[in-house]
Formats: structure tokens, sequence, C-alpha cells
């Protein structure tokens, strides 16, 4: 495989990674706002449980994951979506504080998707993990950018220097 198409192949990976990263931030923040208006109905938390992950290089994520259930257009659909981009991270606490907020019986609003009942949220708006998401994926797809602008101007060679250049003799 030649050095160019390796290239090409490993910064278009980057950018798809970057770019799938913000897209699914945007898409979060979408929904996030629409659920705003969205119409609600009480719900129970059925379980709520608080999960501490560790990887094979010791760091640990958190996350609380929830089951609700709620009535919407005379049925009774069960949920788990706690907010739109909400996904663990390495912040103890602010998974704790979701998962304090959130025990098994607790009483709740949930935010359905009146075109889409099954589509349900307990919270709305611009979350910790939306803006995550967007900060990292534009940083990443900016950071990839750069990097293949440096690949391709060091390729461009001192052409436009030399042309620009007087050399009265050798």
């Amino acid at each position: 495989m030649s050095g160019s198409i390796f290239l090409t192949l490993f910064f278009g990976l980057f950018l798809a990674v970057g770019f799938g990263i913000l897209g699914f931030g945007l898409h979060s923040l979408n929904m996030s706002n629409k659920a705003q208006n969205w119409p609600t109905t009480p719900g129970t938390i059925l379980s709520s449980d608080f999960i501490t992950s560790t990887d094979s290089e010791g760091d640990t994520t958190y996350r609380t994951d929830v089951r609700y259930t709620y009535n919407a257009n005379g049925r009774e659909i069960e949920g788990k979506k706690i907010a739109f981009g909400y996904s663990g991270s390495s912040s103890r606490k602010f998974h704790s504080d979701i998962h304090s907020a959130l025990p098994s019986g607790a009483q709740v609003a949930v935010r359905y998707d009146p075109s889409k009942p099954e589509r349900a949220v307990l919270s709305f708006g611009v979350n910790q993990s939306i803006k995550f998401l967007l900060i990292f994926g534009a940083v990443w797809t900016m950071f990839t950018a750069g990097m293949i602008a440096i690949f391709w101007m060091s390729g461009q060679g001192a052409t436009t220097l030399l042309d620009n250049m007087i050399v009265y003799s050798r």
C-alpha cells in the first residue's frame, strides 16, 4: 500500500470518527431540545443501578442505569433513557448525584415523543454529556484537519519559495 493511500485511509478514518462524534452530539442536542416541548406523564422508577466499569488499563467509568414505566396514549410503556446524550464518564459524583435523585420507586415526570411514545426521557436541555460530545467531536475533527493540512503542506516542497526568489549568481 503506497504512503499516500495509507495516509488518506488513516486520516479518513479519524475524520469519520470526529464527524460521527459531532453528529451524535448534534443529534442528541436536537432531540434534547425537542423533548422540552413533549408532553409529560407521571412515571415510576422500577430500578436504579449505579454502574462502575473498569477497563484493562485500570480506568474507571460510572453511569446510572434506570428502568421506568409510564402511560402514554393509554399504553403502559417501559423506558430506560435518562436524557439524550447521557453516557458514562469518569466523574463519580456526577453519576452518583443522578443515581441518588432516581431511587427505585421514585415518582418522576416522563417526557415522551407524541409521534413515537416509546421515545422518552426524564430530562431535557444541554447536559454535560452533550457538551462533552460537541466539544470532543469538534476538537478531534479540528485536530485531524490540522494534521491533514500539515502533511499536505509538507509535501508541497519549496516550489513557491523558489519561484519567488531572485538568485543573481550560483
